[in-house]
């Protein structure tokens, strides 16, 4: 039986969930201010954000099928910018996104730390894949960020 280890997504995203609930309703009890952007803006944000963030999670599932993680190493298409194009969508895109929809500072902020949180959670699945693929896994993550191109 070949071992698969890909619960980082739903852990991540739970997470992320539990942590934006948390900020968003204390920044309402503590009365920390809102954004200064109008409503229309923060909606284009936003709806800019969910078409990135659906646009992303597609092109890394046609990238890499579900059959086929942990079996192959795909190192093209949206694999070629994010080592975890899916988490990055829901991360880079969708957090951020939702952020400036409620006008919350907090929430950015929750979503870079989530940002960092999410890059911890991956290790176990980055660390199989090493095993799995040895070197060449190493050098891909050598050349390619785990969420945000160029940066981490």
């Amino acid at each position: 039986m070949k071992k698969r280890i890909f619960g980082s997504g739903p852990k991540c995203f739970l997470i992320g969930l539990l942590l934006i609930f948390v900020v968003y309703f204390s920044e309402n009890l503590l009365d920390i201010p809102k954004i200064s952007i109008s409503d229309s803006v923060s909606n284009i944000i936003f709806i800019i954000a969910i078409f990135l963030t659906i646009l992303l999670a597609i092109w890394g599932f046609i990238s890499l099928a579900v059959k086929d993680r942990g079996i192959k190493l795909v190192t093209d298409r949206a694999f070629a910018y994010f080592r975890h194009p899916i988490y990055a969508a829901f991360l880079d895109f969708f957090v951020f996104g939702l952020g400036f929809y409620l006008k919350s500072y907090i929430i950015l902020i929750a979503g870079i730390i989530l940002i960092f949180i999410c890059g911890r959670l991956v290790d176990e699945e980055e660390n199989y894949l090493i095993g799995k693929f040895g070197k060449r896994y190493k050098n891909y993550q050598k050349k390619t960020k785990k969420f945000i191109p160029g940066a981490y």
